[in-house]
């Protein structure tokens, strides 16, 4: 009896596992769009289509703040009991179609007249936001939609990560050709990519149409589960998120520029490093997970993120390589401090929030899309200020300051929003 029991429970999981694979597939694909954006957009838009960096600050915050306003929107527009899982699906793959017909000529910019490729750009970005919220919210509440206990959606967020960071290691190799030669390439290229993004983007959320729920599970309110694994609460996690947001997207804009013009096009394994840790680390983190417990792997995380940003500064002179080395340590980092703020933010969702999926996600997305039009802004200032284009003159200082000064920030944070233990002592803190 009590091996036929142990049978069926091998079976579940694995029929668990393999339903969710559509959602995995079907992130690689929107991550594609997303880390198109957010690494390639800024290079493109000051190195091959010609803006001020002035400009191109503006047009990506004012971008970014318009579509969190939009992930507000449709949030509160999808909120109730009738935004089911299927029609998550159906959602994702019109915002998909959408965001494929804008993007491919947002980035062939540059085969325009200087004279119309800043009102192009505003034009096309302004559309690809819209469309892109609508492809990205319905997406995110399937994480909670999908799941039904907090270990299914500690799974899914890593698939999520994993996936993600596969999708950022192919965007990072086709930057990394695209920079191979400094800022001068053939016109056309980033569409080209964009093109073929496109396609696999298109495709993968048409697979995840065909995620069929498990019987009881094709519900809008998910059965409500524990509070999340780190005892944060929605608050803190959402000022997580937007400092992350910063660190993060600070570096990632920075990468490009860096490799075009500290080391000639000749560093792309920096840009790649980043990603590789960001995927094959989820299964070390889900270890340390079950280990460590959410906190102490949160803080960890955060700490390896902050030393990985300095020692990528220290190592400079050592070497593209080396610096790859502590680039694929901040990729890591940033994989697991991204896996367990998803988990834990879907936790508290499900407990505190199980009718509203939708519009409690579109609030994450939309703080951590205010994030990152703060770092678009810094990034921007940042260029102006150092002459980037002498050997990458300033760049990396703010690659490795920044981050870590939000890592400050988010043990700051942490600190005063864990729930202080029987015995007086902060639930970070280990046993003695």
């Amino acid at each position: 009896m009590r091996r036929n029991l142990k049978v069926l429970h091998r079976e579940a999981l694995t029929e668990s596992q393999a339903a969710l694979w559509p959602y995995g597939v079907a992130h690689f694909g929107k991550s594609l769009f997303w880390y198109s954006s957010e690494l390639v957009f800024a290079f493109f838009l000051t190195e091959r289509a010609g803006l001020p960096a002035a400009w191109m600050g503006g047009l990506l915050a004012g971008g970014l703040v318009l579509s969190a306003l939009i992930d507000l929107a449709i949030g509160w527009k999808l909120r109730g009991a009738s935004f089911t899982l299927a029609r998550a699906c159906r959602l994702q793959f019109i915002g998909a179609c959408a965001s494929a017909a804008v993007i491919t000529p947002l980035f062939a910019a540059d085969l325009l007249p200087e004279a119309w490729r800043l009102i192009w750009a505003v034009l096309l970005a302004t559309l690809f936001r819209i469309a892109y919220a609508l492809y990205d919210i319905p997406q995110n509440a399937t994480l909670g939609l999908a799941t039904r206990n907090a270990r299914e959606r500690a799974r899914l967020a890593a698939l999520r990560l994993s996936c993600s960071g596969m999708a950022s290691i192919a965007v990072a190799t086709a930057l990394a050709w695209l920079v191979s030669g400094g800022s001068q390439n053939g016109s056309g290229r980033f569409a080209l990519v964009t093109l073929g993004m496109s396609v696999v983007a298109i495709g993968s959320a048409w697979y995840l149409t065909r995620l069929r729920p498990r019987p009881g599970a094709d519900c809008a309110v998910p059965a409500a589960s524990s509070a999340s694994g780190t005892g944060i609460g929605l608050i803190p996690l959402l000022l997580l998120m937007f400092l992350v947001s910063i660190a993060t997207s600070v570096f990632g804009k920075l990468e490009p520029y860096y490799v075009a013009y500290r080391w000639q096009g000749q560093g792309g394994t920096i840009i790649i490093a980043v990603s590789v840790g960001l995927t094959v680390a989820q299964p070390f983190w889900l270890i340390a997970l079950r280990r460590m417990g959410h906190l102490r792997t949160l803080c960890v995380a955060f700490v390896l993120l902050g030393a990985g940003a300095i020692a990528f500064t220290l190592a400079e002179t050592a070497g593209y390589y080396a610096q790859a080395a502590f680039a694929f340590l901040f990729g890591a980092a940033n994989g697991g401090i991204a896996t367990l703020l998803w988990a834990s933010f879907a936790d508290r969702v499900s407990a505190e929030r199980p009718t509203a999926p939708a519009s409690a996600f579109a609030l994450l997305t939309a703080i951590s899309k205010f994030g990152l039009a703060v770092a678009s802004l810094t990034v921007a200032a940042w260029l102006f200020l150092v002459d980037y284009r002498v050997d990458g003159t300033g760049l990396v200082l703010a690659m490795a300051g920044i981050p870590a000064a939000a890592v400050a920030m988010c043990l700051a944070v942490m600190v005063l929003s864990t729930p202080i233990r029987s015995g007086g002592r902060l639930g970070i803190m280990p046993r003695i």
